[in-house]
């Protein structure tokens, strides 16, 4: 298929630093065998990801050093179907005799009750491949009420990184590869990252373009930046070795600042490499 024929959206690209925003349906229903519906099971993995995270512990996401920031958000039904007017979905009351006073009797604000999709059947919804089912519910002949609306809720994914993004999503494949199929295979028709031309193309399909997208350090890399964070920590430490808190100078000072350059020197050269991170002299990225 010709590229114009998918008409894929383009990632933002500020200096060195590139962004990417997918947004992809969760699977409905329950997982097989579990009592948890998909979108419990992803609320879990990515709530096991944030607690490591604010606990200092490492986790997947430090396996890609060029991530500058991300942000992943589940978005529910009840959440885009406000201000809605859709058949089968359960609003709750609204006060008719105000709406009236004000005139306003067409556009009052509609909340839909919370949607709790635990014995919502993956059929129902499509399965998988978000197809439609075969044999849909018929309409409730006695009152003529129509079947249950069905939604999708949704994980959006927000990333800012250094580099190009197929370079990127290849790291991904190559170095986050479970870790990362155990949070979208959540999602419908999600392949995997083994084959890398399905994953790729997955994550087109879904990618929505950004309105406004900035970037407050758009010539530094991750890895630029953490060097920056550290000659800043290790001077912070030497100044406070030369400098006395009466103000006078130590007398060792030449050895004080031969000891930071040492400390220092490590990070000298190649900023950045084609995936976004830095070498130091001795080879290793950081």
């Amino acid at each position: 298929m010709q590229r114009d024929l998918l008409n894929w959206s383009m990632s933002a690209t500020m200096g060195g630093v590139t962004e990417i925003a997918v947004m992809a349906p969760i699977i409905n229903g329950r997982v097989p065998g579990e009592r948890l519906t998909y979108e419990e099971k992803l609320r879990r993995v990515i709530a096991t990801i944030t607690d490591r995270a604010e606990q200092g512990i490492p986790h997947q996401l430090q396996t890609i050093p060029s991530i500058h920031f991300g942000r992943m958000v589940i978005i529910r039904p009840e959440q885009y179907l406000t201000n809605s007017n859709v058949p089968g979905v359960d609003y709750h009351p609204t006060d008719a005799a105000q709406d009236h006073a004000r005139g306003d009797t067409d556009n009052q604000p509609r909340i839909p009750r919370q949607m709790d999709e635990f014995d919502v059947s993956v059929v129902l919804s499509g399965g998988r491949d978000g197809s439609p089912p075969d044999d849909p519910p018929a309409c409730n002949e006695t009152n003529g009420a129509s079947p249950p609306a069905t939604f999708h809720s949704w994980l959006l994914t927000i990333v800012s990184f250094d580099g190009d993004l197929k370079v990127y999503f290849r790291d991904i494949a190559d170095f986050l590869a479970r870790d990362f199929d155990d949070v979208f295979v959540n999602c419908v028709d999600f392949p995997t990252t083994r084959d890398f031309g399905k994953f790729w193309q997955w994550i087109r399909r879904y990618q929505i373009s950004v309105d406004l997208f900035l970037c407050t350090y758009p010539d530094l890399s991750v890895g630029r930046i953490k060097q920056l964070e550290d000659f800043k920590r290790s001077f912070d430490a030497f100044v406070s070795k030369v400098r006395a808190p009466t103000g006078s100078r130590v007398e060792n000072m030449d050895e004080l600042f031969d000891e930071f350059l040492r400390h220092t020197k490590q990070y000298a050269s190649d900023f950045p490499t084609p995936g976004g991170t830095y070498r130091s002299k001795t080879g290793k990225g950081s």
